[in-house]
């Protein structure tokens, strides 16, 4: 039987939609667990480059640029 999820993709305002909730929910929990802090407390210590990059660490993809007459998604 064949997957009927493989030749599904999510793009234009759905997934725009979807990652402006995910995003929505990172402020809510930062909010919540960040709330009765007090910043002036906290001190930065040193800022330092990773000596041995982590393995498995994600490089950079460019998104590839939208041409002005391409049909939208």
């Amino acid at each position: 039987m064949q997957n009927r999820r493989q030749d599904k993709r999510i793009n234009g305002v759905a997934l725009e939609s979807i990652m402006q909730d995910v995003l929505r929910g990172m402020q809510d929990f930062t909010s919540d667990a960040c709330s009765g802090c007090n910043t002036s407390d906290m001190e930065i210590i040193a800022v330092e480059e990773a000596e041995i990059p982590l393995p498995g660490s994600a490089s950079l993809l460019p998104f590839p640029a939208r041409h002005r007459n391409a049909p939208p998604d």
